[in-house]
């Protein structure tokens, strides 16, 4: 039986080995459950990016909340705008660039009709009740997720002994796996039903039907009408030793069981759902699994593991405070101003792991991640490209993992479609223009246009979506990588802005007429649409440098004819960044636009992070303008929003301040934005569940460990106060480099690193405030450094 005396013994005997010794296992574990199904968010959470479950926890009354990424209500009606005459287009650009703005915000928005539709909200599926009889108080419960396997186990005794359930989803066979185990003196009896809870908030009208056999457990879901011959199914296959069974209402109840074993798989059907449920294909297909539990787990381990152990972090954590449960180590957190170490570890892998269930190679994460107990989930669950699937994926490239990026790669271009019938309809160009929100794989068409959101005038949110396309060729070097998927790309945006840039200033720059900071209003003018926006232009540059450098990369498009000088000539042509009377960089830079610095977004800074754009040494004043602009947000609280903090986190750590950096971790772990299952909220105070902060958390860490860019590494660029020593392995850097190993001691004033390079190269490696050098990396062989740290 799992004990925490042994654990701690376990965890003192690896500490003897040094500062970078792995705690035995990483998982996290709570010592109380959800009571109620209001508390569906504490649930702990399991899946394959395909199916997900929510497993409560509860010893003697089970619930298991089931999810599937398909699992959106149906749409009624498309999504639909006009296609914005070219005359109407010019005239708002015209307005934009001679100042009447509010006549071109207006314009912009009338003109779009835009009409919402398509399909709608994520939503559960069903949930999985298990109920046992009472004997003697409940004692020693644990609920653990081992994030290194994906298994969840709830531990507890009572009168009859020592009891457990195991659970996970297999990334490999695509089921979740249950397994019920008798006490260590008693047998086990059961009562198992699927059930829809009023919780959940399903809208009137669906219609639920449960077909049981005493070994196959199928619920089927009709949505409401008129999409009724839209639905969706779960069946459960059981599988028992021992005992008897029999059902009654909708109930199957075991008797005598020394264990059961559960396999359960998701399946919707977007149209004739009452053909397909009687093509019986769900229950051939469990029928097909070999019902094997630690078989089952081996051959997802084999999957799972070798993906999630890539990366290693130790903070220098000891034994004993590892040791200790999530809801005591988020405890701790709130009675001191220092990083309890040990929690920042654990939300480290239990982000990494969160990321990694909720993601696969054809989706990455959403809002929810892919889980919800409730069909009101926040902004619908859907992708939103502005701030949050952009955050959610920070650390998946420089994190390695490859496969749930695969994910986002194909989202986007399963996308690509539909943006350019966004940008040729609203904007009268070809190329790409992102729609700010979607609910999958299912539309990319433009969504949100009213006064305050005009946002067919985002054109910055490309730039951000491909960014990541990027970061993966700067870590694998991956030429087919580059030419088949990310250059097709790269020049559908190339045509964008020969279409989109119309209007220059005095200066002979072009001017963005027609610019949109997300979600933000200067002061001075309660107006969206206005020109040259940060955000928008930090996008342009971003995409027309690399494109011309692919250009260079692959041999394409050169010549006095080839589309490399036209792009090339938009990049010259691009206005400069302006900077503000507080010295800080202009979120509009054009005249008369004062700041507003009490908000969320910082979109005004993406050429810190991602872009990296600006540094100390080659463009001083704006990386100090930067930085200014990042302390006149910092006055206020990014309107308690998770995805604000996590996104001026990461512009700190790229303006290596550490001071800015630790206030926003220390918010997330001190104002509840942790529930006790280590998945996160969106505000403070558990406010609306969502995946942003618990997925992107690792990647903060990450850049404020290791920070990286074409031209090489910074160790240790934004250390918080009070990380004295400690490790991390795996980490991929954007000059090509894996960082095997680093690990610092700042009470000796070393910093140890292993660097490994799959060619021969020359970067420059910087740590702290006095090394900067230019080191040679041998093609194949590990290089090893060890550094005096000021």
């Amino acid at each position: 039986m799992w004990n925490k005396k042994i654990l701690y013994s376990i965890l003192i005997g690896i500490a003897s080995l040094g500062v970078c010794a792995q705690p035995a296992v990483r998982q996290g574990y709570s010592i109380h459950f959800p009571e109620t199904y209001a508390k569906w968010q504490e649930a702990l959470l399991a899946g394959n990016g395909k199916m997900g479950i929510m497993v409560f926890g509860n010893p003697l009354h089970e619930t298991v909340v089931f999810n599937d990424r398909s699992f959106n209500f149906p749409r009624q009606n498309p999504r639909t705008f006009a296609e914005v005459p070219r005359d109407t287009l010019d005239l708002i650009k015209k307005y934009c660039a001679t100042r009447k703005f509010k006549e071109a915000n207006d314009l912009a928005v009338r003109t779009s009709h835009w009409q919402d539709g398509g399909e709608g909200g994520r939503h559960p599926g069903f949930a999985l009740k298990i109920d046992m009889d009472a004997s003697g108080a409940v004692r020693d419960y644990r609920r653990i997720c081992n994030y290194e396997t994906g298994e969840i186990t709830v531990r507890w005794s009572d009168e009859r002994g020592a009891w457990k359930r195991r659970s996970f989803v297999s990334r490999d066979a695509d089921v979740a796996v249950f397994e019920l185990q008798a006490s260590s003196a008693g047998k086990l009896n059961c009562a198992i039903s699927l059930q829809m809870p009023a919780e959940m908030n399903f809208p009137k009208g669906l219609k639920t039907k449960c077909l049981h056999t005493k070994d196959y457990l199928n619920i089927r879901v009709n949505y409401a009408a008129p999409m009724d011959t839209i639905g969706y199914e779960g069946g459960i296959r059981v599988k028992q030793k021992g005992g008897s069974s029999f059902l009654r209402n909708d109930t199957l109840y075991i008797k005598d069981a020394s264990e059961i074993l559960l396999l359960s798989q998701t399946q919707k059907y977007p149209e004739n759902c009452e053909a397909e449920w009687n093509k019986g294909l769900l229950k051939k297909g469990l029928d097909a699994i070999r019902a094997n539990y630690n078989g089952l787990l081996k051959a997802h381990k084999a999957l799972h593991t070798s993906i999630y152990n890539r990366v290693r972090i130790d903070l220098g954590a000891t034994p004993q405070e590892r040791s200790l449960s999530n809801e005591e180590l988020l405890e701790k957190q709130k009675n001191t101003d220092q990083p309890v170490l040990a929690l920042w570890e654990r939300i480290f892998d239990a982000g990494r792991y969160h990321f990694l269930s909720s993601g696969n190679e054809l989706t990455p994460p959403d809002l929810l991640g892919i889980w919800t107990g409730d069909c009101n989930a926040g902004w619908g669950g859907y992708y939103h490209l502005d701030a949050n699937l952009n955050l959610q994926v920070s650390g998946g490239n420089t994190g390695a993992m490859p496969e749930v990026m695969e994910g986002y790669f194909h989202l986007n271009e399963v996308w690509r479609k539909d943006f350019e019938t966004n940008a040729a309809k609203l904007l009268g160009c070809r190329g790409m223009l992102a729609c700010g929100n979607t609910p999958g794989l299912s539309s990319g068409l433009m969504a949100s246009i009213n006064d305050f959101y005009p946002y067919h005038y985002a054109t910055g949110e490309e730039a951000w979506l491909l960014y990541p396309f990027w970061e993966h060729y700067l870590i694998t070097e991956d030429q087919g990588f580059l030419k088949n998927r990310l250059f097709p790309l790269l020049k559908c945006m190339g045509d964008f802005y020969e279409d989109f840039l119309k209007y220059k200033d005095d200066e002979g720059h072009y001017i963005i007429a027609g610019s949109v900071s997300p979600e933000n209003q200067p002061s001075n003018l309660r107006v969206s649409l206005l020109n040259n926006s940060a955000f928008d232009l930090s996008g342009a540059r971003f995409l027309l440098s690399t494109l011309v450098k692919v250009c260079d990369l692959l041999g394409e498009e050169q010549g006095i004819n080839g589309g490399k000088v036209r792009w090339q000539r938009l990049l010259n042509e691009l206005p400069p960044y302006r900077i503000n009377k507080d010295g800080a960089i202009k979120e509009w830079g054009w005249p008369g636009l004062e700041e507003s610095y009490n908000h969320r977004h910082s979109s005004h800074l993406m050429m810190v992070w991602p872009y990296r754009e600006f540094s100390e040494d080659k463009t001083p004043e704006l990386y100090k303008a930067a930085h200014k602009a990042l302390q006149m947000r910092d006055q206020y609280n990014y309107e308690n929003a998770g995805h604000g903090y996590l996104h001026a986190a990461l512009i700190a750590a790229g303006l290596h301040d550490a001071s800015s950096l630790k206030k926003k971790m220390m918010t997330f772990t001190q104002k509840d934005f942790y529930y006790n299952s280590l998945s996160t909220a969106h505000y403070p105070n558990h406010g609306t569940f969502c995946t942003d902060v618990c997925h992107s958390v690792p990647g903060v860490l990450i850049e404020m460990l290791v920070g990286s860019n074409e031209e090489g590494i910074d160790l240790l660029p934004a250390l918080v106060d009070g990380i004295r020593q400690g490790c991390i392995s795996g980490i991929k850097t954007r000059c090509g480099v894996t960082i095997e190993h680093l690990s610092w001691n700042l009470s000796q004033n070393k910093v140890s690193v292993t660097l490994y390079s799959a060619k021969d190269r020359k970067i420059r490696m910087k740590a702290g405030q006095t090394y900067d050098r230019t080191i040679q990396l041998k093609k194949g062989k590990t290089y090893k450094a060890t550094i005096d740290y000021q």
